[in-house]
């Protein structure tokens, strides 16, 4: 009697082993049913909303300095931001408006770290390299007003 009750659980774990197995090969044909294209313009939008969240950058190349607010339902917030796609990477160039007060390359950099995080991250492609442009340096009102007072 023991023996048949070894039997069934060994029989039971063999087909618990087999389901699970054409469970995964299932899903596996699942994650192959297509391909997944993703546009430049995506790409850049994402990687303007990034640059724009870095402290110190205060607008895309050739935009003025705006609320990221107001930006994000502009389509010219990527204005500042050039694609590359070849096979599954990711080539950019990217120009910004940077806080007088904030050190430049540490911006650049910050830019650079963050948008490579962001598009690895929501593409799953991978970002080769990111080339910056500092296209203009901006200040605020009230320094523009003390120094006109002089």
């Amino acid at each position: 009697m023991e023996e048949r009750k070894e039997e069934m659980t060994a029989q039971n774990n063999v087909e618990e082993m087999t389901t699970e197995n054409n469970k995964e090969e299932m899903i596996k044909e699942e994650e192959i049913a297509g391909e997944i294209t993703i546009s430049p313009d995506i790409i850049a939008t994402l990687a303007a909303i990034t640059t724009m969240k870095v402290p110190g950058v205060t607008s895309m190349g050739g935009l003025p300095a705006a609320p990221l607010s107001t930006l994000v339902g502009r389509k010219d917030i990527n204005k500042g931001v050039k694609v590359e796609l070849k096979d599954k990477t990711v080539n950019l160039e990217i120009s910004l408006v940077v806080n007088i007060d904030s050190s430049l390359i540490e911006v650049a950099k910050e830019v650079q770290k963050e948008v490579k995080r962001v598009i690895e991250n929501k593409t799953g492609m991978t970002v080769n390299k990111i080339d910056i442009s500092i296209r203009d340096v901006s200040y605020s009102e009230k320094e523009e007003e003390e120094n006109t007072a002089y």
